[in-house]
């Protein structure tokens, strides 16, 4: 019997390494689309070789993780003991823990402050200015309208306390920064109620905290970055309600933060509300058994949703007069799919196939062949799909699929080759699989200087990024952090794995349930529109602040499973 068990564990521990051979494989074919300009080559023997290297690479990478987690596990006393010089630093999840990590956080951030005035703005900031302030410029909800009303709200503040738009602006980059601190002074200080030892949690803190690109970002305004420490906070009261089998939910100020919370996620950021709703799903269906539990937790999720889906499209926009964004935001994916077999073999479409494909995309078939772009969808999705071309789209991608399944998958593969590659290249930009800052605004929407004095530079923004791009993404072995694969899809794929070799067989569903807002998110980054250049830095940059969390309250979870 014993010996029975013994091989049943073994036989699941070796399940694990479907991970890193699902993962290797994806790396081998990403990467060789990332070098061949979006092209994959099934007779090409480096396609195999790439594939086959990087199952073994990560099969041994995950393989040392688990040898270290094991010596961890064996070494936690001595990884409890605070260093003797920062004893009365308790980082346990109090008042006083969070509000002194977060001033310490704060403190350091400081230079960032400074050498980043008077703030960084996105394209997409711009854009959304002129669509308050230039009635040429269509006010939609493409970009969140929340999120418009937010940035127009602090221009104008700026003008009244300073006389200058940009000011207020900044104003709210400053608020944007004592949020991300503060989250992650939470998100730390809240391991401490998973037993994650402190050296690891003091790890973790100064982790964040220093991690050049976490406050370079944060020093920018778009929607991401401010999106960011809200959906750590959601992060945070998931997992308390995972811990607590929803027994939080008698919690009134509790419910009441959760709701607020939620409705930050979801309003300044469209994705936001579908991770939200998915991942309190999976967590209704696996970790929460009581029936009124299940029931408390669906109402608490669904009352944003209402708010967010339901009751703003149908009244607010309207009475706002603000257009709907458009509907094929999920779908760039299919549609890239699409427009990569109209490229490729235009002569094999039949005339009723083309003018389908010319309907759904709003431009012919050769415009569609110019436009279309291996590494990002914009170009070709920008117009706005009735109900009837999206059924056209539906039919013409099942269709296509069977017939150019490679194009189908090349396409894929060059809008997600930097979350599955440390090499992709567009002609002489070599770094695209980096995680790459912004330190100006020269960037934006025509026109913005009219109504905002516009500042393209900040105090010594570029010399920043001068240093981190020279120094930091230059240096061999250390740069691999950089990678914005690193953080898409290799940490998470390692968590999988320490769950799938050490978890207990009937917890290891729940504890994949514990890390699913980070599982969520990782999936919405495989279906967006780019994984290249500067922008895709904002996708990932939510997995930058989570991943350190949900990393050591699963190995927290799966000490505390060896112990029993």
């Amino acid at each position: 019997m014993a010996q029975s068990v013994k091989n049943f564990k073994n036989t699941s521990r070796n399940f694990a390494y479907l991970i890193p051979i699902i993962l290797g494989t994806l790396f081998g074919m990403c990467s060789f689309i990332g070098r061949h300009e979006g092209k994959i080559n099934i007779g090409n023997i480096l396609l195999y070789a790439n594939i086959l290297f990087y199952i073994l690479l990560f099969a041994l990478a995950f393989f040392a993780i688990a040898k270290i987690t094991a010596y961890a596990n064996r070494h936690r006393s001595s990884l409890d003991k605070p260093f003797a010089p920062l004893r009365r630093i308790t980082l346990d999840w109090s008042p006083r823990s969070i509000i002194t990590l977060w001033c310490a956080i704060t403190a350091l951030w400081i230079p960032y402050f400074i050498t980043y005035f008077p703030g960084v703005y996105w394209y997409d900031t711009s854009w959304q200015l002129m669509e308050y302030f230039d009635s040429s410029v269509p006010f939609t909800d493409h970009h969140p309208f929340m999120m418009t009303y937010l940035f127009v709200g602090f221009a104008h503040i700026g003008k009244a306390l300073f006389n200058n738009a940009i000011y207020g602006l900044y104003l709210l980059i400053l608020i944007q920064a004592l949020l991300s601190t503060l989250s992650i002074a939470c998100a730390t200080c809240y391991t401490a109620k998973y037993n994650v030892p402190w050296k690891c949690r003091l790890f973790m803190a100064l982790f964040l905290a220093v991690f050049p690109i976490i406050p370079m970002l944060s020093m920018t305004l778009a929607k991401d970055t401010f999106n960011t420490p809200f959906f750590v906070f959601f992060s945070i009261a998931f997992c308390e309600l995972w811990k607590t089998q929803g027994k939080i939910l008698k919690s009134v100020p509790f419910d009441i933060f959760f709701v607020i919370d939620v409705l930050a996620v979801s309003l300044t950021k469209k994705t936001g509300m579908y991770i939200v709703i998915l991942a309190m799903i999976f967590l209704v269906c696996t970790a929460i058994k009581s029936w009124r539990r299940k029931l408390g937790t669906l109402i608490l999720a669904g009352i944003p949703y209402l708010i967010v889906g339901v009751v703003i499209p149908t009244f607010v926009l309207p009475t706002l007069h603000i257009a709907p964004g458009e509907s094929n935001e999920i779908l760039a994916v299919p549609m890239q799919q699409v427009a990569n077999v109209a490229h490729n073999h235009k002569d094999d479409l039949s005339a009723s196939e083309i003018t389908d494909i010319e309907q759904i995309y709003h431009m012919d078939i050769n415009q569609l062949q110019q436009a279309y772009c291996w590494y990002k969808a914009d170009p070709i999705k920008g117009q706005q799909l009735s109900s009837e071309d999206e059924h056209k789209l539906i039919r013409t991608w099942a269709e296509q699929l069977i017939k150019h399944p490679g194009d189908m998958l090349a396409a894929w593969g060059g809008l997600s080759a930097a979350w599955f590659s440390f090499n992709v290249t567009v002609g002489n930009d070599r770094n695209l699989s980096m995680l790459l800052p912004i330190s100006n605004s020269g960037h934006h929407y025509q026109g913005i200087e009219r109504y905002v004095p516009w500042v393209d530079n900040t105090k010594a923004g570029n010399a920043v990024e001068t240093f981190y791009m020279d120094t930091l993404l230059a240096t061999p072995v250390f740069n691999v952090i950089w990678q914005k694969a690193f953080w898409a899809t290799i940490l998470p794929s390692a968590i999988m794995f320490l769950i799938l070799t050490f978890g207990r067989q009937k917890k290891k569903l729940n504890l994949l349930t514990l890390n699913a807002p980070m599982l969520i998110t990782m999936l919405v980054l495989f279906a967006g529109p780019i994984s290249t250049y500067t922008e895709a830095t904002r996708y990932v940059l939510p997995m930058l602040y989570i991943i350190p969390l949900f990393l050591f309250l699963t190995l927290g979870q799966l000490q505390s499973e060896d112990d029993r």
